[in-house]
């Protein structure tokens, strides 16, 4: 069996067509689709409660998986630390946070404070990011609430910058996105003549663009 991957899909933003696409993908994933310890993607944190002593993955699932993308899932790790994905492209104003959602793995005993700390008290936490001015509601800043956790006592590292990118609908059709995109791209470039820099492994969508499982597949995604 391999690695053990958790997603949440709560609501109707998204429909089967990317949890498909997901299993697509990936084998062994946990679907995690009620509210049980907070609103919506809060509940990303579910896993760090679970008596769990072998690493898990925890993946967003406005993304796409390309190229060697298992490479993400098999990261080696070790106790006391924690991997994330780390958002390049300057998600926030506050230069402090760079870790981003689309991509975690940890082991889950390790994380049990994180878990209890954000249960003690869920409504001041998904509050917290928001009231400070580091993001926006109505709902968000789990990922904050993440590295500020990991920092109190796990070693926190990241997968290599060149493996993830932020993307949008179509946006290989965007000669003007391309350009912005690749200004901050850790590698010379980073979509050209109809592919994407072979070191690419997730595409995370931002915004309220939803990947359609479809159009992904259709581009070979």
């Amino acid at each position: 069996m391999g690695t053990r991957v958790f997603a949440v899909r709560i609501g109707d933003r998204y429909d089967q067509k990317v949890e498909d696409y997901i299993n697509s993908k990936l084998d062994n994933v946990t679907w995690i689709r009620e509210e049980t310890i907070g609103k919506l993607q809060w509940n990303k944190l579910v896993p760090m409660g679970m008596d769990i002593d072998e690493p898990v993955c925890i993946i967003d699932i406005d993304i796409a998986l390309i190229g060697n993308y298992m490479d993400m899932i098999n990261y080696p790790i070790h106790k006391g630390e924690f991997i994330a994905a780390q958002a390049w492209w300057r998600d926030t104003e506050d230069r402090r946070y760079r870790l981003q959602g689309s991509f975690q793995k940890y082991y889950p005993k390790d994380c049990k404070y994180i878990y209890d700390k954000f249960v003690s008290n869920p409504e001041y936490w998904m509050e917290y990011y928001i009231k400070n001015g580091t993001t926006v509601g109505p709902v968000n800043g789990e990922q904050y609430f993440v590295q500020d956790s990991v920092e109190e006592r796990l070693e926190l590292n990241y997968l290599p910058d060149s493996w993830i990118c932020r993307w949008e609908n179509f946006a290989e059709y965007d000669e003007q996105f391309i350009r912005n995109a690749t200004e901050y791209y850790p590698k010379d470039w980073l979509y050209e003549d109809g592919k994407f820099n072979p070191d690419v492994r997730l595409l995370h969508f931002q915004g309220s663009n939803k990947p359609h499982k479809e159009a992904l597949e259709a581009r070979g995604w």
